[in-house]
């Protein structure tokens, strides 16, 4: 009737089972460590752009001498100029692509395309720690005049991102007459 297998029959079916299994564990770890290879190497990409980044907003910044309001027929400041230079291990960075960020009392200003003047050159490229450049900002125009005793708030963004911010405020009291300037 029915025949029965011998144990060496069976050792052998097991045997083969067990070399398919075996074979299946093989290729799902190497298609395992092919997925992860391949994520290790996105994530090392990703990474290194993210750390380039930070190194440029963090070492590519400007450094804020001085600060001076122009004085109109009414007494008011009606456009601000802010003498700056390259932090210390900064990049060059060109002026014509920075944005202000203006906050005064009554209004605020994202500005592009400000004027900018470096002194000595007729590139608006700060090149090196010895280089100084103005940036203007007609605030007039851009967000109303700041009257006496009013603070304002200045955030220049370069185009690696850095942000570095002024706090303006005006004098009480100003003794000055139209175009005069005056430090804020």
């Amino acid at each position: 009737m029915y025949e029965t297998a011998s144990d060496g029959d069976r050792r052998a079916q097991a045997g083969i089972g067990t070399l398919i299994l075996f074979v299946a564990m093989v290729l799902v770890a190497a298609l395992t460590a092919g997925v992860l290879m391949s994520t290790a190497g996105v994530l090392q990409s990703q990474a290194e752009a993210t750390g380039q980044e930070s190194i440029a907003q963090v070492s590519n910044t400007l450094e804020i001498y001085t600060t001076t309001g122009t004085v109109d027929a009414d007494g008011n400041i009606d456009s601000i100029e802010m003498t700056v230079s390259l932090g210390p291990g900064s990049n060059p960075i060109d002026l014509e692509n920075i944005v202000l960020d203006y906050l005064g009392p009554s209004d605020h200003a994202y500005v592009s395309g400000v004027p900018v003047s470096v002194h000595g050159s007729d590139r608006p490229v700060l090149e090196d720690g010895q280089d100084r450049g103005t940036i203007t900002l007609d605030i007039e125009s851009e967000a109303g005049v700041l009257e006496p005793g009013d603070d304002a708030v200045v955030k220049i963004v370069t185009n690696d991102g850095a942000q570095i911010t002024t706090e303006l405020s005006v004098p009480t009291t100003l003794d000055a007459a139209d175009g005069d300037t005056v430090r804020l």
